[in-house]
Formats: C-alpha cells, structure tokens, sequence
C-alpha cells in the first residue's frame, strides 16, 4: 500500500471519542491520560480495534504508510494527543464517575521548513568477513524521501 509517488497521496484524517476508547477496554488507560501522573501504553493492536480494520486501512492507503506503521504511530502519540485535548480541568478523579467526553482528530501537519538533525550511525561487515591484505573501499549513498500531501 505505500506508494511511491506522493503527489498522488491525499490528505486524511480520523475521529476517535473518548467513547470509542472505553468500548475498547482502554477507560483506564484513558483516566491515565487526562489524570495527573504518567500516560498508561496503549498497543497498535488496541488502536486498530478502536479505530477498526476497514478505516486504518483507508486512512494508510490515503497517507501512503502501511497501516501497522500507522496503527503503531497512532498508539505512540495517542495518549500526548488525549492529554492535551482533554480541558485543564478534567481529570480523572473529577469526571463524577463518568468518562469524560472529547474527541481527537489525528491527520499530519503540513511543513514548509523543517530543520532538523540527521544522525547517521555507519555499519561496516563483520571483521570475521574481512582480510588484511586487500584494500576495502568505504563508499555508500543515503536516500531522504519526502513524501508530499
């Protein structure tokens, strides 16, 4: 499903409710995100049972990813995502015993100018692989993809 050809690719963009979270099982994962103290983990199995097969599917074909990467980045950010979209004074304890209600839309973010730091981490063969007495030549290439919505 990725393409290779991002002028194609079209933006996208998926709602999950703090309901779709609790029918999944995740309430208590959930009440750790907006709560005060560390964000319980959630796994990229989790989310593709909240946001189901059939739309993480489409949202990847329409971003270009595989939808494993995608169900496994929406189960990294979900729970930073939930807390800031959660109102300061929602918490956990002060929901009156019901789940707090909101909605988080998740798509990517359009970027004029990124400046960031590339770290290459270079890999030779294994010295068991190489000899002494022939000169071995370091060359290699590196390619960047940008990938245009």
């Amino acid at each position: 499903m990725t393409k290779e050809d991002g002028a194609n690719l079209q933006p996208t963009s998926l709602t999950i409710s703090a309901q779709s979270l609790a029918d999944a099982g995740l309430e208590p994962q959930v009440r750790s995100w907006i709560g005060d103290g560390p964000n319980e983990a959630i796994t990229a199995g989790q989310v593709v049972a909240v946001v189901g097969e059939d739309r993480l599917a489409q949202a990847a074909e329409r971003l270009g990813w595989e939808p494993a990467d995608l169900a496994a980045d929406l189960a990294a950010r979900l729970p930073a995502l939930v807390d800031s979209a959660a109102p300061d004074s929602q918490s956990a304890s002060g929901a009156g015993g019901g789940f707090p209600g909101f909605q988080v839309r998740w798509a990517p973010v359009p970027v004029q100018d990124l400046t960031s730091d590339l770290h290459i981490h270079p890999r030779i063969a294994p010295a068991s692989s190489l000899t002494l007495n022939d000169e071995a030549a370091i060359d290699g290439s590196v390619t960047l993809t940008v990938r245009y919505l």
